[in-house]
């Protein structure tokens, strides 16, 4: 009797296993998120969670894929470090720890791409160490009813060493923001400043006769 009351209840629980659905670290009832980090653009992406060895100032890009397996009215994603700062975002749809909001009607099945370029801070106090950087995800099908999953996209071991590619990024950012943002402003604010100067000395020797 003993034996059969065991044997059914190894049955039932190999059942329960069977019939309860696998859920990764990024994975739950509503939706699901994947992530994707590498070096440089055109290299290999790796999955997450990837371990690469980073130095202060280097560059690298993730890339997240948000996707919905039920009809969702919002869904919230961040990424996220803990303690001292070791990240920065140089461009994407959002800084460091500000939550990108999606509130369009979301369907089942729909999914969303989003990507970051980011770097090491060069300044960064974090170093001989592991740095972690998260994604957070947040799935509401109402106000009342939501999940959440969390997982690190890397785990990178921080190098006290400036990377070698830093200044000259610098510098090409910076020849880019000038170009977008500046144009020929500086000519023009030259000439109008040597024009008015000779305006000045003429009324000056105008003044003087």
């Amino acid at each position: 009797m003993i034996k059969t009351m065991v044997v059914w209840c190894l049955f039932g629980l190999l059942f329960i296993i069977n019939t309860i659905p696998v859920l990764t670290a990024g994975e739950c009832s509503y939706g699901y998120v994947h992530a994707w980090f590498r070096t440089t653009s055109g290299s290999e992406w790796e999955n997450a969670t990837a371990h690469p060895w980073l130095k202060r100032g280097e560059s690298f890009e993730i890339k997240t894929v948000v996707a919905a397996k039920a009809d969702l009215q919002v869904f919230f994603v961040k990424l996220h470090e803990f303690g001292t700062p070791v990240f920065e975002v140089v461009k994407g749809p959002t800084m460091m720890e500000q939550l990108l909001e999606c509130r369009q009607k979301i369907s089942s099945d729909q999914t969303f791409t989003y990507m970051w370029k980011m770097r090491v801070r060069s300044d960064t106090t974090w170093v001989n160490g592991y740095g972690p950087l998260e994604v957070f995800a947040q799935f509401h099908k109402n106000d009342t009813d939501e999940y959440r999953v969390n997982f690190d996209v890397i785990t990178a071991f921080i190098v006290d060493e400036l990377w070698e590619g830093y200044l000259q990024e610098n510098i090409s950012e910076n020849h880019s923001s000038e170009t977008i943002h500046g144009g020929k402003l500086p000519d023009f604010e030259v000439g109008g400043g040597l024009f008015i100067v000779v305006f000045l000395l003429c009324i000056f020797n105008r003044l003087r006769k």
